[in-house]
C-alpha cells in the first residue's frame, strides 16, 4: 500500500490519499483484468445469447484468453508445472462468464469445471431460443420491405 500527502494552497491543510496498487492486476496490455461485467453491455438474460456471447467473446478475445473457451487450451495434469498459471485463468474466465450473466442464470453455472464447459453449455441452453427469435425478426423485416402498397393478407397470398 502507497501512502502519499497532498499539500494544497494552504499550507496547514493536507490530506491523505492512499491507493493500493494490488487492487487491479495489470493484464501486461496496459489495461486490467477486472471483471466483464464492467466491460461488456450484455448480461445473459435468456433472450439475448447472440449479442452476449459476441459481447463475451470480444472482452476475452482482447485478453487473450479465448483458448480457454474454444478448447485450444486443454486442461493440464495436475503435476505439470503449467496447472497452476492455467487453473488459476480458468477461474478467472469461468468468473467473467458467469459474472456476465444476470444472477439467476448464472448461478446455474457456478459448479463447472472449466471455462470452456460453462461456454458451451450456455449455448447449448440458450442459443435456440436466441436464433429463433432472431430468424423471426428477419423474416418479418424481409416481409416489411416488399410489402409496398398491398395489406399483409394480401402480400401473404401472393407469396405463397
Amino acid at each position: 500500500m502507497v501512502k502519499t500527502a497532498m499539500i494544497g494552497k494552504h499550507p496547514t491543510r493536507s490530506s491523505n490519499v492512499i491507493s493500493d496498487s494490488s487492487l487491479v492486476n495489470s493484464d501486461g496490455n496496459g489495461g486490467s483484468e477486472n471483471s466483464i461485467h464492467h466491460n461488456t453491455v450484455h448480461k445473459l438474460n435468456g433472450k439475448n445469447y447472440l449479442k452476449w456471447s459476441q459481447s463475451v467473446m470480444m472482452y476475452i478475445r482482447g485478453r487473450g484468453k479465448d483458448d480457454y473457451i474454444i478448447g485450444a487450451k486443454t486442461t493440464p495434469t495436475k503435476n505439470d508445472a503449467s496447472y497452476k498459471t492455467w487453473f488459476s485463468e480458468n477461474n478467472m474466465i469461468m468468473s467473467w462468464l458467469t459474472n456476465s450473466m444476470k444472477t439467476n442464470i448464472g448461478q446455474t453455472f457456478l459448479f463447472y469445471k472449466t471455462a470452456k464447459e460453462i461456454w458451451d453449455a450456455a449455448k447449448e441452453t440458450f442459443s435456440d431460443s436466441e436464433n429463433a427469435t432472431e430468424v423471426f425478426e428477419i423474416k418479418s423485416q424481409f416481409l416489411e420491405l416488399w410489402q409496398g402498397d398491398l395489406s399483409v393478407t394480401q402480400h401473404l397470398s401472393i407469396l405463397s
